[in-house]
Parts: structure tokens; sequence; C-alpha cells
């Protein structure tokens, strides 16, 4: 199993949590969650020695892109925070999709289709979509994913959390190349990004069945961000992957 770990884990700068990282991990996603605070990052946030440690590398897109403004204008902030971490060869980037992207023929769904036109056009990685609050992916549909480029994160805390039903009964489980593991707590509608022990048996459940559906070349990161929550995780997906059929292991 392909293990990952965020880029926040401690208190501290993104070099300081990698240097951290490095030999605890094979991989270290970049939270870069907010658009202008990354594009203020130093080099004492993303010095040029951080491209010798021993890691792989994907990008965690803003979750504050301005959509408003089109498809094109989000995916040129989404780009400008990609030239930050580019020296560093992520092999590919996660993005939220926009408000009411829940159908292919939606104003969003346009949006995004120009987003994912412009991002490939400039040799950037795969994008992948991640399932979010209102937006399961299921309602885009694979045949919209395929046309555009797109591939799937799925977030297992999202679909416990939010109860994405059509998404679990769905085909996009076995399509992931990234997934998101944390507990979303026990509140319906919310995600709390717990450690995985604070899973409830029947969340466990559906856990330990999902395993089973991933593709062994699938990176799986553990979505806590604090270090003793992210090694309680790990040992849990051990225990978890270590009961699963033979194709998630």
């Amino acid at each position: 199993m392909r293990l990952a770990a965020p880029s926040f884990v401690l208190p501290g700068t993104v070099a300081e949590n990698a240097r951290f990282l490095a030999g605890r991990v094979e991989e270290v996603a970049l939270c870069c969650f907010e658009t202008a605070a990354c594009l203020a990052y130093t080099a004492a946030d993303l010095p040029p020695d951080l491209a010798r440690l021993p890691l792989r590398w994907h990008l965690h897109l803003p979750v504050d892109l301005p959509w408003k403004e089109g498809g094109h204008a989000a995916a040129g902030a989404a780009l400008a925070v990609w030239d930050r971490v580019a020296y560093l060869g992520p092999h590919l980037a996660v993005l939220h999709p926009p408000p009411g992207a829940d159908g292919p023929e939606t104003a969003a769904a346009h949006a995004l289709a120009a987003f994912a036109d412009r991002w490939r056009r400039s040799g950037a990685p795969q994008l992948l979509l991640e399932n979010i609050r209102g937006c399961e992916l299921t309602r885009l549909g694979a045949a919209f994913l395929d046309r555009h480029g797109l591939g799937v994160c799925l977030d297992v805390g999202h679909l416990l959390g939010y109860a994405q039903a059509s998404l679990l009964a769905s085909e996009l489980p076995e399509r992931a190349r990234l997934i998101h593991w944390s507990a979303p707590g026990d509140r319906p509608g919310h995600d709390r990004h717990l450690p995985l022990d604070a899973f409830t048996q029947e969340q466990r459940a559906v856990a330990q069945a999902l395993l089973w559906r991933f593709s062994p070349e699938a990176v799986h990161l553990t979505e806590v961000f604090d270090w003793a929550g992210v090694a309680a995780s790990r040992r849990y997906l051990a225990e978890l992957a270590a009961h699963a059929a033979p194709r998630a292991r």
C-alpha cells in the first residue's frame, strides 16, 4: 500500500514539516488550501533543497479559487500555485469541484471543463476531482471525467460524513488514484478529519468494504493534521488492509 501524509502535521513551515516527514513517509501532499497564502510563500517555506529529500509529492490545489470569474480564471490562479511547487515534481494534483457542479450541463460543470482544458494544455500532471459536500462526482459522471481528462480522488471521510450513497454504489471507487482517509465523527453531515480509530463500527465496515475495491496502484493519504493522528491512522489502515481481499494488499 502506497502511503502519504499531509504537509502540515506539526506547527511550522512546509519545509519544517517536509524535513520531519522525510524517512517517515514515502509521499507528501502539499496542502495549498489558500491561494493568497501559498502565493506569498518565501524561500523559507519552499527552499530549493526540498527537492533533494527522499519524498514523492502531490499537490492539493486551493479551495478558494475564483470560480465566479470563470473556469479559465480559476485555472490561472491554480497554475500560479502550481508554479510555486513545480520544482518538486508533484505527480498529480487534486481539485475540489466548483459549487454547483452537480451535473454535466450545469454552469459550474462548464467552468470546470474550461479549467480542465487550460490545466491540460499547460502540461501540468493529471488533475483529480475530489468528492466534497454537495458534489459526490456521480452526477458529473464517468463520461464527463473521461472527456476532460479528469481522474478521481476519493475522500472516505467525506463519503461517510456526507452519506454519499450514490458514490459508494458507483464504479468511481475503482477508478480512484488517490484515497483520502479520515474519520468524520458521528454527527451526520459533518467531517472532522479525525484519526481512523475514531471510526464507528458502521463506518469501519464501509471503509473495509471500500478498501477491497481500490486499485493496488492508488496512493493512500491519511488526511489528519497532526503527526500522532497520522501515525495512529497508519496503524489502523494497516490493520484494515491485513483483512482486505487480495486486490487491496
